[in-house]
């Protein structure tokens, strides 16, 4: 008995070697593979099969879940250059990824349209008060704790996954706040940038549940008699309903603003407010 423990001791170190230098290899393919094609679709494409293949069969099949979350951490250890590339350009960047998991061929009678792809344990976070203009457009994480949470409602959504035929990228364009007659839409590559011509691969539209909650510094990080600041943040879809008044919430996702109605004159004043993409519970607070 004492010899075949060992044995079995053993032969778990050799797996878990194994597993670790498989592993390896896949991040050296990744990154190689990357340099070799900085087509985004094609470099999420990559990483999704060689990281998150059972997670996708799993939302394939009969997984309740409508979300894949994919750890900060993960895409950087595979390829610091394109995590950078998502914090700075991050709906361009998660459009490549929507892109990416409708072109994925499953080995089941199913299709990913329906899955969102999440970052979770974004490095740093910042408190509201921190937040300025610097950070608009970037994928960011704020933590705060929640002090409102309004009523889901419906919200309608429009989208397209286009192909660019002058230089082959293909994309996922958002179209809810697009001007049908007169669409500005470019080439998500940002080696082409063009207007045009562009095929429709995919057309997407519908409504989601939505929800607004409004987020409030901590007390304990502001000094005393400094009313803290707060910041509305939009959820959507299987996010609806993950906080409630009084969580202590991380929210990532990208700091967007909109120009403050004023009925007097033309304001120049702009508001903020957080699209969410994923939301991780610190629990209760006071």
């Amino acid at each position: 008995m004492a010899s075949w423990n060992e044995s079995d001791k053993t032969r778990n170190v050799h797996l878990r070697s194994l597993r670790l230098a498989l592993s390896q290899v896949l991040d050296i393919i990744c990154l190689f593979n990357w340099t070799m094609n900085s087509d985004p679709v094609a470099r999420w494409e990559e990483i999704l099969r060689s990281h998150y293949w059972d997670d996708l069969l799993a939302l394939a099949g009969s997984s309740p879940n409508k979300s894949l979350y994919v750890r900060f951490s993960d895409l950087e250890r595979c390829d610091p250059v394109f995590a950078h590339e998502l914090l700075e350009r991050p709906e361009q960047m998660l459009g490549a990824a929507r892109a990416a998991l409708l072109q994925i061929d499953l080995p089941k009678d199913a299709q990913l349209d329906r899955v969102h792809l999440r970052i979770t344990e974004l490095p740093g976070r910042f408190r509201i008060g921190q937040l300025n203009s610097a950070h608009i457009d970037r994928l960011i994480a704020i933590e705060g704790r929640v002090v409102k949470a309004d009523k889901a409602r419906s919200k309608r959504v429009s989208s397209a996954v286009f192909l660019c035929l002058r230089c082959g990228n293909v994309f996922l364009q958002d179209l809810t706040r697009v001007d049908r007659a007169d669409p500005d839409i470019k080439c998500s590559n940002h080696e082409c940038g063009r207007r045009g011509p562009f095929r429709p691969l995919i057309n997407n539209s519908g409504y989601v549940t939505a929800q607004k909650i409004r987020l409030q510094e901590f007390l304990e990080d502001i000094k005393e008699g400094v009313p803290p600041r707060e910041l509305d943040v939009e959820l959507e879809d299987d996010l609806v309903g993950r906080a409630f008044p009084g969580d202590r919430v991380i929210v990532n996702g990208v700091l967007k603003f909109y120009p403050r109605k004023s009925h007097a004159s033309k304001s120049t004043d702009f508001d903020l407010f957080f699209k969410s993409i994923s939301v991780e519970n610190m629990g209760a607070g006071v």
